[in-house]
C-alpha cells in the first residue's frame, strides 16, 4: 500500500479488509488485470456509460449491457511507434517504471521469476537479466 501510496495514488484499498466494489462508486473507467471475480465487480463501481477495459480476460458484452458501461479486451501487440511514445513518456517523468526483482537468466532463475509471478504479489516488473 505505501507503494501505491508513494506512486500517487489518491485512495488505496487494502483488497484484504476491504471490498472494492462497496467503498467506490461512479468511476469513468476500469483496468481489469486480473480478470474472474474481479472483473465482475468491477462493473459495480462504474457509472452509467463507463468503461471497463481487461487486459486478462475478455468481458462478456451481455453483463456490460446489463451494467450500461462499454467493455473491451485489450491485447497489447507492441509497434515500434508505441514503444517510442512509452520511451518519451519515461525520458519527460511522466511513466514510473518499478522494477521490482531481478533474475538471472539460468534455469533456477526462471523458475524462481515463474514462481513469483505465481503468487500474484511482485511489486514491479520482474526482470530477467541476460548476460
Amino acid at each position: 500500500m505505501e507503494l501505491v501510496k508513494e506512486l500517487g495514488a489518491d485512495e488505496v484499498i487494502d483488497y484484504t479488509k476491504q471490498n472494492f466494489e462497496e467503498e467506490l462508486t461512479d468511476y469513468d473507467f476500469v483496468l481489469d488485470t486480473l480478470g474472474g471475480d474481479i472483473q465482475e465487480k468491477s462493473y459495480k463501481i462504474l457509472k452509467s456509460g463507463g468503461e471497463l477495459a481487461s487486459v486478462a480476460a475478455p468481458p462478456e458484452e451481455e453483463k456490460a449491457n446489463e451494467h450500461g458501461v462499454k467493455a473491451f479486451f485489450v491485447w497489447l501487440e507492441p509497434k515500434g511507434e508505441q514503444l517510442k511514445q512509452i520511451a518519451n513518456q519515461m525520458k519527460e517523468g511522466n511513466l514510473k517504471v518499478i522494477i521490482g526483482h531481478r533474475f538471472p537468466l539460468t534455469e533456477q532463475g526462471i523458475q524462481d521469476a515463474h514462481e513469483l509471478s505465481e503468487t500474484h504479489h511482485a511489486k514491479g516488473k520482474i526482470v530477467i537479466n541476460v548476460e
